[in-house]
């Protein structure tokens, strides 16, 4: 796939915030009759999962007679017996969503992972799922759990917890340099992409020198990490902390411009980005900032320029 499944990826996490679907599957019991008439008989069966009872139902009639003139001549009928069944089968049990032993990568619907190989479907709202080798951390002991890439369409992989490398607890990052779990994009209700680096908000960065935890982004392939920086030190158009510093994004510091700007992607997702400015007072008179964005057919960041 190419960086243009972005816009399908941000388009279907609109519609899913603005609209709610209610929707199942068939599971559970089923239960039909049959009627029918048979000599006097009852029957109790259980086999697996359905039981058939069989009950017999018996009218005795009255006897009748018949007087002609003087003599009376009584006729009594035989009594006869009639025996009804009624059968019932109850059928319990769950059906799986997906074709079975779909292997790594293939398209999945059913988080119980019945139709992957793997016994792994990693199902993103809105987008689906894909068979891959974890669900969470846990699964991949003692490295981390990258989650899926519904651009390129790769499911779920376990790592070794190296830098920029996937996680969901600082427990399985291995480097010591890069031992922190922080969230690089996020998706809200949809996805979240945290990775091995060193900080998560610049409370982290404890070397005064490299004093602003700033992002390195590389959206299309869902990946990138989280550093600690120098002021000054981001040029425009790449990543940068939209982390709050007294109303101000502490960002600022970490670009050369001392401007890190907002990029939306629909709303839904947004990114730092280092540019010119963030206001139209940034820029000489007579020009307006423009807005910083992502460029989803490039799979790049843009940022905010004096026009």
């Amino acid at each position: 796939m190419t960086c243009t499944n972005l816009r399908f990826l941000f388009a279907s996490a609109l519609a899913l915030s603005l609209t709610t679907t209610a929707c199942g599957d068939d599971r559970g019991d089923s239960a039909s009759a049959t009627d029918a008439t048979t000599a006097p008989t009852t029957t109790d069966a259980t086999m697996g999962d359905s039981t058939t009872t069989n009950t017999p139902t018996t009218t005795n009639p009255e006897p009748t007679g018949t007087e002609s003139g003087t003599e009376t001549a009584a006729t009594t009928d035989e009594p006869t017996t009639s025996t009804t069944t009624t059968a019932t089968t109850v059928t319990t049990g769950s059906l799986c969503q997906d074709m079975e032993d779909q292997p790594v990568n293939s398209p999945c619907t059913d988080s119980s992972g019945c139709g992957c190989d793997t016994e792994k479907c990693f199902v993103v709202p809105a987008l689906g799922g894909f068979c891959g080798e974890c669900l969470a951390d846990a699964d991949c002991a003692p490295g981390g759990c990258s989650v899926p890439n519904p651009i390129a369409g790769v499911g779920a992989t376990c790592n070794d917890g190296a830098a920029g490398e996937g996680c969901m607890s600082d427990e399985v990052c291995v480097e010591a340099e890069n031992g922190i779990c922080g969230t690089l994009l996020e998706v809200p209700g949809i996805i979240t992409v945290a990775t091995c680096g060193q900080c998560k908000v610049n409370a982290d960065c404890t070397d005064a020198g490299l004093a602003n935890c700033s992002p390195t982004y590389d959206v299309p392939n869902f990946k990138g990490k989280l550093d600690c920086v120098a002021d000054g030190s981001v040029p425009a158009n790449l990543g940068c902390s939209l982390e709050d510093d007294g109303g101000n994004p502490a960002g600022n510091k970490a670009c050369e411009s001392g401007f890190c700007g907002e990029a939306s992607v629909m709303g839904l997702l947004k990114l730092g980005v280092c540019g010119e400015c963030n206001a139209d007072s940034d820029c000489p008179m007579g020009q307006q900032c423009s807005d910083p964005a992502v460029d989803l057919d490039m799979g790049a960041l843009v940022g905010s320029v004096c026009m």
